[in-house]
């Protein structure tokens, strides 16, 4: 879009990723459209002005091939998504080495973006398990990595190996599975011997897996070539299995969770927890934690500077703990 401001931001993209909706709004390259923010948040193309259109606008189609690999795309049954399903797609391993190294799942800092794209368009990267096979001198040869940044990245890199299995399971980026459906995945299955040979039906066993998440894990686990490369992570050193001892997993399981089926929401900065560690404390206890206030959320945990979320609460009558009140809850 031609930048423009919209509630307090500017704004040049709008997502139209349905292919159906584009068909709708009878969209044209080139066209004049109104935009709001959806949910206050999200750019959306609300409808064209066709009497602004010009002469020679032709109408957007999607593309039958991957604009990347040449592949041929699918829409699958059902989904409003156009994908290339092309595992060797350059475009899809720099998705995926992003999501591997973002905060939530590895957690390597200094691999950014603009960092994967060499790795991948100079072939020195081709998987996720070979960059627990880079070496500083290989890094160097990349724009702008001199030695000292090479060697922080291959430290980094080496770091991520003390992650724990529920960030491994969320890293390697299962359609579907986020990182709160990763953290009660692995509290079922400790190790991932027993997730990837568990059936469709055992996933979907597990409180708070639904058929999709647990069609999509099944599924990942039976493609040969992702268990070669959990094969390679494993002998890579990654943690894929929990810390926890098996006697300690079973009391887990069998004591009573204070939390259980309790939502939570956290916002603002507490005092002395961080929100990872606040969001664990939550979810050892049962409970679910959610980035957005509805009416079925049970707490809003309030701490500094508290957004709009707190406002939300409030008008929908939620409770609400500060950080105190929170570590009180979790003792009871």
């Amino acid at each position: 879009l031609k930048p423009v401001q919209l509630a307090g931001t500017t704004v040049s993209r709008a997502t139209l990723h349905n292919s159906d909706r584009v068909s709708q709004l009878d969209l044209h390259i080139g066209d004049t459209v109104i935009v709001r923010k959806a949910g206050e948040i999200i750019p959306e193309v609300v409808r064209v002005l066709p009497e602004l259109r010009p002469g020679n606008a032709t109408r957007f189609q999607m593309p039958c091939n991957c604009p990347v690999c040449g592949q041929p795309v699918v829409r699958p049954t059902g989904e409003a998504v156009t994908r290339c399903i092309n595992t060797s797609c350059p475009a899809i391993l720099k998705g995926s080495l992003v999501h591997w190294a973002s905060r939530d799942a590895l957690d390597i800092n200094g691999m950014g973006e603009k960092l994967v794209q060499q790795l991948v368009d100079k072939k020195v990267v081709q998987s996720v398990a070979d960059l627990y096979d880079l070496t500083a001198e290989q890094l160097t040869s990349l724009d702008r990595m001199g030695k000292k940044s090479a060697e922080k990245l291959v430290d980094a890199i080496a770091q991520s190996k003390t992650q724990p299995w529920a960030r491994v399971l969320y890293g390697l980026g299962i359609r579907h599975v986020g990182s709160v459906n990763a953290q009660t995945l692995t509290q079922q299955f400790p190790n991932v011997e027993q997730l990837a040979n568990a059936s469709a039906a055992a996933i979907e066993g597990v409180y708070g897996i639904g058929p999709e998440i647990a069609q999509a894990v099944y599924q990942w686990f039976k493609v040969p070539a992702n268990q070669t490369l959990i094969q390679r992570l494993q002998a890579a050193g990654l943690q894929l299995a929990s810390l926890i001892a098996k006697e300690e997993q079973n009391l887990h399981s069998t004591r009573k969770l204070s939390l259980s089926g309790k939502t939570f929401v956290i916002t603002g900065t507490l005092p002395t927890l961080k929100r990872d560690e606040a969001k664990e404390l939550i979810q050892n206890a049962g409970g679910k934690v959610t980035n957005s206030v509805s009416s079925k959320t049970d707490y809003l945990v309030v701490g500094e500077e508290a957004g709009s979320k707190l406002d939300k609460a409030q008008a929908l009558g939620i409770t609400q703990l500060n950080e105190a009140q929170l570590l009180e809850l979790l003792q009871d």
